[in-house]
């Protein structure tokens, strides 16, 4: 007696691939339909279908890692060329955070406020995918010339964060609570920046370590700038000796 017959085996291989937001062929088509956007369409509704694919794609990654299951957003990301794309997006989406935004603040804060925390959020969505598929040395050197600008974004957010004071509060429930009511939409906002940019950096310290990990295939300008830009120096404790 045959106890797992041809039929059955493609039929549970067909159910595992649906687990998540996408399967290998919808994630496929997500990926080929990516696309470049200018300043004047971000946040338009074409922007905002893209967003919603590369939501899914993200959250599809990390099912996939999760459960060690066939990589095939990340395959699918190399084999359409799309990784150099996602990087261009995440630093025009950066670029248009620290110009754009700053212009259309109380604007967003006032009329639509979701719309403005999903704009913001955008960035986050970006370098958490790639985060997800760096992980792998073939997306890494698929990542081509691009690699040298998410290097030096990787830079700029990780200075932010070392200088940057921690967030202010309350860990006490009902004061957090209450400190949370009494902000307006502005400031809410404004808030959401500080912790999206905050993510952003715990992102990149990923990212930084997995491009050590393939330092060897990447471009030599990348290996010059995590050696010079980004490193950390140890320095000798001499309290024990009385210097």
């Amino acid at each position: 007696m045959q106890i797992n017959s041809d039929k059955d085996a493609q039929q549970a291989a067909a159910a595992a691939d649906t687990v998540g937001p996408l399967n290998a062929y919808e994630a496929d088509r997500c990926v080929e339909d990516l696309c470049t956007f200018s300043f004047e369409q971000i946040g338009g509704r074409k922007w905002m279908r893209q967003h919603e694919s590369l939501e899914k794609l993200n959250v599809q990654t990390h099912v996939n890692a999760s459960q060690q299951r066939d990589e095939f957003v990340m395959e699918a990301l190399v084999l359409h060329e799309k990784i150099p794309l996602l990087i261009r997006e995440l630093v025009s989406t950066e670029l248009w955070k620290e110009n754009v935004f700053p212009l259309v603040h109380e604007f967003l804060s006032t009329e639509n406020s979701i719309k403005g925390y999903m704009l913001l959020y955008h960035e986050a969505v970006l370098i958490n995918l790639l985060e997800s598929v760096l992980y792998h040395k073939q997306a890494c050197e698929a990542a081509g010339d691009m690699i040298v600008e998410l290097t030096d974004y990787c830079h700029r957010k990780l200075v932010w964060l070392l200088s940057a004071p921690p967030p202010e509060r309350s860990a006490d429930p009902e004061e957090l609570k209450a400190q949370l009511m009494a902000e307006g939409q502005e400031e809410y906002l404004t808030k959401q920046v500080e912790a999206i940019r905050r993510s952003c950096a715990l992102y990149c310290l990923s990212i930084v370590r997995f491009l050590t990990d393939h330092m060897a295939e990447l471009p030599l300008s990348v290996r010059v700038r995590v050696r010079v830009r980004v490193r950390v120096r140890v320095r000798p404790d001499y309290s024990d000796h009385g210097a």
